[in-house]
Protein backbone atom coordinates (compact mmCIF):
# COMPACT_ATOMS: atom_id res chain seq x y z
CA UNK A 1 0.00 0.00 0.00
CA UNK A 2 1.67 3.46 -0.73
CA UNK A 3 1.96 5.63 1.69
CA UNK A 4 0.90 9.02 1.49
CA UNK A 5 3.41 11.71 1.42
CA UNK A 6 2.50 14.92 3.65
CA UNK A 7 2.41 18.39 1.80
CA UNK A 8 5.58 20.80 2.08
CA UNK A 9 5.45 23.14 4.68
CA UNK A 10 6.95 26.55 3.62
CA UNK A 11 8.66 28.45 6.38
CA UNK A 12 7.48 32.30 6.05
CA UNK A 13 10.53 34.37 4.82
CA UNK A 14 8.49 38.05 4.73
CA UNK A 15 10.31 40.29 7.56
CA UNK A 16 9.01 43.14 9.47
CA UNK A 17 10.35 46.15 9.58
CA UNK A 18 10.46 47.07 13.29
CA UNK A 19 11.11 50.01 15.85
CA UNK A 20 12.42 49.90 19.04
CA UNK A 21 12.42 52.22 22.39
CA UNK A 22 13.63 50.47 25.05
CA UNK A 23 15.81 51.56 28.46
CA UNK A 24 19.46 50.73 28.32
CA UNK A 25 18.54 48.39 30.64
CA UNK A 26 16.07 46.52 29.12
CA UNK A 27 17.59 43.27 27.54
CA UNK A 28 18.78 45.06 25.06
CA UNK A 29 20.65 42.28 23.95
CA UNK A 30 17.81 39.61 24.02
CA UNK A 31 15.40 41.69 21.89
CA UNK A 32 17.94 42.11 19.22
CA UNK A 33 18.85 38.41 19.15
CA UNK A 34 15.05 37.57 18.80
CA UNK A 35 15.08 40.15 15.72
CA UNK A 36 18.18 39.05 14.18
CA UNK A 37 17.09 35.43 14.18
CA UNK A 38 13.67 36.04 12.83
CA UNK A 39 15.62 38.04 10.45
CA UNK A 40 13.35 41.06 10.85
CA UNK A 41 14.57 44.91 9.81
CA UNK A 42 15.24 47.38 12.52
CA UNK A 43 14.02 50.77 11.26
CA UNK A 44 15.68 52.42 14.22
CA UNK A 45 16.78 52.02 17.89
CA UNK A 46 15.78 55.04 20.62
CA UNK A 47 15.53 55.50 23.81
CA UNK A 48 13.67 58.40 24.40
CA UNK A 49 10.13 57.66 23.39
CA UNK A 50 9.41 60.83 21.93
CA UNK A 51 12.36 60.62 19.40
CA UNK A 52 11.01 57.46 18.85
CA UNK A 53 7.58 58.45 18.02
CA UNK A 54 8.65 60.99 15.58
CA UNK A 55 10.88 58.29 13.67
CA UNK A 56 7.49 56.06 13.20
CA UNK A 57 5.74 59.03 11.77
CA UNK A 58 8.82 59.83 9.46
CA UNK A 59 9.71 55.72 8.98
CA UNK A 60 6.21 53.84 9.23
CA UNK A 61 7.27 50.56 11.28
CA UNK A 62 5.46 47.79 10.66
CA UNK A 63 6.19 46.94 14.70
CA UNK A 64 7.02 49.21 17.41
CA UNK A 65 8.26 47.51 20.58
CA UNK A 66 8.05 50.04 23.42
CA UNK A 67 10.01 49.12 27.15
CA UNK A 68 8.08 50.62 29.67
CA UNK A 69 8.45 49.98 33.27
CA UNK A 70 4.87 49.32 34.20
CA UNK A 71 1.81 50.20 31.27
CA UNK A 72 0.02 52.95 33.44
CA UNK A 73 -1.44 55.68 32.03
CA UNK A 74 1.70 57.69 31.50
CA UNK A 75 3.68 55.26 30.06
CA UNK A 76 0.95 54.08 27.58
CA UNK A 77 1.26 58.03 26.36
CA UNK A 78 3.39 57.37 23.66
CA UNK A 79 1.28 54.72 22.47
CA UNK A 80 -2.17 57.23 22.00
CA UNK A 81 0.44 59.55 20.53
CA UNK A 82 2.10 56.61 17.81
CA UNK A 83 -1.54 54.60 17.04
CA UNK A 84 -2.94 58.58 16.18
CA UNK A 85 0.06 59.39 13.98
CA UNK A 86 0.46 55.43 12.32
CA UNK A 87 -2.78 53.70 12.49
CA UNK A 88 -1.08 50.64 10.74
CA UNK A 89 1.99 50.16 13.40
CA UNK A 90 1.48 47.61 15.29
CA UNK A 91 2.66 47.91 18.78
CA UNK A 92 4.18 45.26 21.40
CA UNK A 93 4.92 46.28 25.37
CA UNK A 94 7.87 44.87 26.76
CA UNK A 95 6.68 45.58 30.26
CA UNK A 96 9.58 45.81 33.93
CA UNK A 97 6.12 45.05 35.56
CA UNK A 98 2.27 45.40 35.49
CA UNK A 99 -0.40 46.12 37.69
CA UNK A 100 -3.88 44.83 38.73
CA UNK A 101 -5.67 46.62 35.58
CA UNK A 102 -3.04 47.61 33.52
CA UNK A 103 -2.83 44.64 30.81
CA UNK A 104 -6.89 45.86 29.93
CA UNK A 105 -5.21 49.13 30.22
CA UNK A 106 -2.31 48.60 27.84
CA UNK A 107 -5.18 47.16 25.43
CA UNK A 108 -7.72 49.64 25.58
CA UNK A 109 -4.70 52.38 24.94
CA UNK A 110 -4.13 49.65 21.31
CA UNK A 111 -1.13 47.54 22.42
CA UNK A 112 -1.78 44.40 20.69
CA UNK A 113 1.16 41.98 22.84
CA UNK A 114 2.53 42.32 25.94
CA UNK A 115 6.06 40.36 26.97
CA UNK A 116 7.59 40.66 30.70
CA UNK A 117 10.91 42.08 30.88
CA UNK A 118 12.23 38.65 32.51
CA UNK A 119 10.65 36.48 29.76
CA UNK A 120 11.71 38.21 26.51
CA UNK A 121 14.39 35.48 25.59
CA UNK A 122 11.53 33.11 25.31
CA UNK A 123 8.68 34.31 24.31
CA UNK A 124 9.49 38.02 22.24
CA UNK A 125 9.61 35.96 18.69
CA UNK A 126 6.05 33.92 19.83
CA UNK A 127 4.16 36.89 20.40
CA UNK A 128 5.82 38.86 17.12
CA UNK A 129 4.36 36.07 15.24
CA UNK A 130 0.87 36.01 16.89
CA UNK A 131 0.67 40.07 16.71
CA UNK A 132 1.65 39.66 13.46
CA UNK A 133 -1.00 37.56 12.61
CA UNK A 134 -3.66 40.14 13.39
CA UNK A 135 -4.01 38.42 17.14
CA UNK A 136 -3.05 39.62 20.57
CA UNK A 137 -0.88 38.21 22.87
CA UNK A 138 -0.60 38.82 27.08
CA UNK A 139 0.94 36.48 29.58
CA UNK A 140 -1.19 33.50 30.04
CA UNK A 141 -0.37 34.68 33.85
CA UNK A 142 -2.38 37.72 33.09
CA UNK A 143 -5.20 36.04 30.88
CA UNK A 144 -7.88 36.61 33.60
CA UNK A 145 -7.36 40.55 33.37
CA UNK A 146 -9.04 39.78 29.72
CA UNK A 147 -12.53 39.16 31.52
CA UNK A 148 -14.82 41.45 32.01
CA UNK A 149 -15.17 42.30 35.51
CA UNK A 150 -18.55 42.95 36.80
CA UNK A 151 -19.27 46.08 39.19
CA UNK A 152 -21.38 45.42 42.37
CA UNK A 153 -23.77 47.11 43.01
CA UNK A 154 -22.16 48.89 45.85
CA UNK A 155 -19.18 49.75 44.14
CA UNK A 156 -21.33 51.53 41.19
CA UNK A 157 -22.92 53.41 43.46
CA UNK A 158 -19.59 54.92 45.01
CA UNK A 159 -18.06 55.32 41.86
CA UNK A 160 -21.07 57.43 41.00
CA UNK A 161 -20.58 59.53 43.83
CA UNK A 162 -17.10 60.17 43.11
CA UNK A 163 -18.08 61.57 39.94
CA UNK A 164 -19.71 63.87 42.01
CA UNK A 165 -16.48 64.60 43.75
CA UNK A 166 -17.37 63.95 46.94
CA UNK A 167 -14.67 62.64 49.56
CA UNK A 168 -14.79 59.24 51.22
CA UNK A 169 -15.76 60.72 53.88
CA UNK A 170 -18.94 62.00 52.54
CA UNK A 171 -19.49 59.37 51.15
CA UNK A 172 -19.22 57.40 54.00
CA UNK A 173 -21.50 60.02 55.66
CA UNK A 174 -23.90 59.39 52.70
CA UNK A 175 -24.03 55.46 52.54
CA UNK A 176 -24.18 54.62 56.22
CA UNK A 177 -20.53 53.21 56.10
CA UNK A 178 -17.12 53.11 57.42
CA UNK A 179 -14.81 55.13 55.40
CA UNK A 180 -12.18 52.22 55.62
CA UNK A 181 -14.90 50.27 53.75
CA UNK A 182 -15.76 52.76 50.90
CA UNK A 183 -11.78 52.63 50.70
CA UNK A 184 -11.93 49.12 49.88
CA UNK A 185 -15.02 49.43 47.84
CA UNK A 186 -13.05 51.85 45.69
CA UNK A 187 -9.60 50.04 45.52
CA UNK A 188 -11.88 46.92 43.94
CA UNK A 189 -13.81 48.90 41.66
CA UNK A 190 -10.49 50.59 40.52
CA UNK A 191 -8.80 47.72 39.52
CA UNK A 192 -11.93 46.33 37.64
CA UNK A 193 -11.80 49.88 35.61
CA UNK A 194 -8.38 49.66 35.14
CA UNK A 195 -7.72 53.11 36.90
CA UNK A 196 -5.15 54.03 39.51
CA UNK A 197 -7.06 57.29 40.70
CA UNK A 198 -10.21 59.02 41.63
CA UNK A 199 -9.53 61.86 38.38
CA UNK A 200 -8.92 58.79 36.25
CA UNK A 201 -11.83 56.97 37.18
CA UNK A 202 -14.61 60.07 37.07
CA UNK A 203 -13.10 60.88 33.57
CA UNK A 204 -13.60 57.36 32.31
CA UNK A 205 -16.88 56.97 33.41
CA UNK A 206 -18.24 60.23 31.86
CA UNK A 207 -16.51 59.43 28.91
CA UNK A 208 -19.51 58.55 26.25
CA UNK A 209 -17.18 56.34 24.31
CA UNK A 210 -15.71 53.82 26.84
CA UNK A 211 -19.15 53.00 27.84
CA UNK A 212 -18.01 52.79 31.60
CA UNK A 213 -20.95 55.07 32.98
CA UNK A 214 -23.16 52.74 31.94
CA UNK A 215 -25.05 51.13 35.22
CA UNK A 216 -23.04 54.00 37.51
CA UNK A 217 -24.48 57.11 36.84
CA UNK A 218 -28.01 55.87 36.61
CA UNK A 219 -27.33 54.28 40.11
CA UNK A 220 -29.80 56.18 42.83
CA UNK A 221 -27.74 57.74 45.44
CA UNK A 222 -30.30 58.08 47.81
Amino acid sequence: MATATPPAVTAKTSVLTVGVCVPADFAAEEIGTALSEAGHAVAFWEEDPVEAVELCEERAPELFLLGVRRPDSRSLDSVHTLIAACESTKVILISKRAGEGDVRKALDAGVRGLVELGHVEGALGSVIEVVRAGQVSVPSSRSRELRKQVLTAREKQILGLVVMRMTNGEIAAKLFLAESTVKSHLSSAFAKLGVSSRSEAASLILDPQSGAGLGILTIPTK
